[in-house]
């Protein structure tokens, strides 16, 4: 399948080039599809219509005009309008339709840049992955960990909420902890779906959000049990006329502790290492968006330290605590790694690193993956 490329007409709206489901010279059939932000059903985006196109034989080379003779307001009572597709040109088009899917989720359940091309075949399987879950995971998926825990509220304000309880309550510990175990792999599959679908995004705005709504990922991590404490917060250092204050992407805490961890994220695609060896064949150096993050990271917790008291004065309602905070820098592929020394030299840098942890994006989400297959009982690969 071809790639489509995406026109916006609107903030809403965006036209993609037609996939062509039955390819001719003279005459062709082809669907010709629209994005939209469908804003009755955001799980809704895609539109359009089939068209059968022709031209003369003196056209040939010149770009298609739409069929338009056959008008269906002219019809009369009692007559129809064939259009047949067979078993290959059906296939193509459900494929189609399901790639489109896939890219409107893929970007966030919003229209992609114009301009932007896709593989519809690759983002068909990104459908697909959330098409083949079993029912009660693909309701937990659907709705996310907040909207599952809106359905149970809901079922208890019900008038017969008594009913539900009860025969709630007839479920074993067994059964109950499959609920949970369902639970929780909706929404691992869910963040692992999100990821295969991004893994060239550049758009730091959307990792931040992405991390933002899976923050159990930092879990993995730190191997403790950490929630968002705050999300660009401000720890410090404005001077006297208000500028210079620091905002690290992510403030975390310790649910048991209560103490914080500092954490700066950047993109799968930013670089970690120079394009040329720092001395050939096998030496590389950081890039410079590595070493920035990494020196901006511990900026921000020693202006954090500095800063501590009368922070911690002015958040009395939420109490926190700060002792010597594990710092972590998320950025990068290891797909950018593909030469040994690229290897060695990146993991030479982050090994003599004092205070901050540096991992790439996929390792971040392999450390999901790892746990996913642990829920349901597999072997970890």
């Amino acid at each position: 399948m071809a790639k489509a490329k995406i026109t916006q007409t609107s903030s809403d709206s965006a036209v993609v080039e037609p996939v062509v489901l039955r390819p001719g010279e003279i005459t062709r059939m082809v669907f010709k599809p629209q994005l939209v932000n469908n804003k009755q059903d955001e799980n809704r985006p895609v539109k359009g219509h089939v068209l059968w196109q022709k031209r003369g034989k003196s056209d040939v080379g010149e770009a298609w005009l739409d069929e338009s003779h056959v008008k269906l307001s002219t019809m009369t009572a009692g007559s129809g309008i064939k259009l047949e597709l067979n078993t290959e040109e059906l296939y193509l088009l459900t494929q189609a339709i399901r790639g489109l899917y896939g890219v409107y989720w893929k970007n966030g359940k919003r229209l992609p840049k114009n301009g932007e091309e896709f593989d519809l075949a690759e983002y068909s399987q990104v459908a697909k992955t959330l098409d083949t879950l079993d029912t009660a995971t693909q309701l937990i998926e659907s709705a996310g960990h907040d909207g599952f825990v809106s359905l149970m509220k809901w079922i208890v304000a019900q008038q017969d909420s008594k009913k539900v309880i009860e025969n709630l309550s007839k479920l074993d510990f067994a059964d109950l902890t499959k609920i949970n175990a369902l639970a929780g792999i909706g929404i691992l599959k869910q963040a692992l779906a999100t990821w295969a679908a991004n893994k060239d995004n550049p758009d730091e705005s959307f990792w931040q959000d992405t991390l933002t709504k899976y923050s159990f990922v930092f879990s993995q991590v730190f191997s403790s049990p950490v929630v968002v404490f705050g999300t660009k917060a401000y720890v410090g250092g404005k001077n006297l006329e208000g500028e210079g204050g620091k905002e690290p992407d992510f403030l975390l805490k310790n649910e048991l502790t209560s103490h914080l961890l500092i954490v700066e994220i950047k993109t799968p695609a930013t670089e970690l290492l120079g394009k040329s060896p720092y001395r050939p064949p096998n030496v590389f150096a950081a890039s410079r968006e590595v070493s920035g993050s990494v020196v901006q990271v511990a900026r921000y917790k020693d202006t954090f330290l500095r800063n501590y008291g009368n922070l911690r004065i002015e958040a009395e309602t939420e109490p926190f605590r700060l002792v010597d905070p594990k710092c972590l820098v998320v950025m990068g592929s290891t797909s950018q790694l593909d030469s040994e020394g690229k290897k060695e030299s990146f993991e030479h840098f982050r090994r003599a690193l004092r205070g901050t942890e540096l991992l790439t994006f996929d390792e971040l989400f392999k450390k999901v993956e790892i746990l996913l297959t642990l829920l349901e009982g597999k072997a970890p690969a």
